[in-house]
């Protein structure tokens, strides 16, 4: 049995590929029109880059921050995505075009850091070893805050019973996760391939709105 106390981990034994300044734009609009002309210019365009949609990628939207309540009744017709910097202008300058009518930019923000709290409770020793690798080797751009973890087993080759249990194996474990937006975006992401592993959506900090 081990019981890890309260810690903070980050390492650069995974490292995605992270890139620089990212903006979550909102735009409002018919969702699936919203996004089937956003990917549109994504496929057809030069950039590498691709659009984040909060609601494919399990990302909380601020529907009612300050910049967004004067606009009564247009929450349900509003899509938040993120891009990087240097697509905030093929995006605009599209949006624009007197040929794309129902859409329109209502705000670009600058995402300053992405977060999310995560638990889980694994009763395969496999799936255990895939969770804790998942936390505790991060990217260089993350920290894991409040991580603890509880590793229960059944010592059978011993005939000691270390704990009553209806699982010779049992990893129980929790903590928060913080940093860089596609770096938090990584692990949130390798988390939510992870049946037992129950994550929030992920929080965005975001910046100043940016005047069009």
């Amino acid at each position: 049995m081990t019981d890890e106390p309260t810690t903070a981990s980050s390492s650069g034994d995974a490292n995605p590929p992270s890139g620089g300044g990212d903006l979550e734009l909102v735009v409002e609009g018919q969702e699936l029109l919203v996004q089937g002309f956003v990917k549109g210019l994504f496929v057809a365009g030069p950039s590498h880059d691709w659009p984040v949609f909060n609601n494919e990628f399990g990302i909380e939207a601020e529907r009612f921050s300050s910049a967004l309540k004067e606009w009564v009744g247009l929450a349900e017709h509003l899509s938040h995505f993120v891009v990087a910097e240097e697509s905030l202008e093929l995006v605009r300058d599209a949006l624009r075009n007197p040929r794309c009518p129902g859409l329109e930019l209502r705000a670009v923000r600058p995402v300053l850091s992405a977060s999310f709290d995560f638990t889980f409770a694994i009763f395969n020793e496999e799936l255990g070893q895939q969770a804790r690798d998942i936390f505790e080797k991060v990217p260089d751009g993350v920290a894991v805050a409040d991580y603890q973890v509880e590793e229960l087993r059944s010592d059978a080759d011993k005939g000691v019973e270390l704990y009553t249990s209806a699982h010779d194996y049992e990893l129980k474990g929790q903590g928060s996760v913080s940093g860089s937006f596609r770096d938090t975006l990584y692990v949130h992401e390798q988390a939510r391939r992870v049946e037992q592993i129950a994550e929030s959506e992920l929080r965005l900090v975001l910046g100043d709105p940016i005047a069009d």
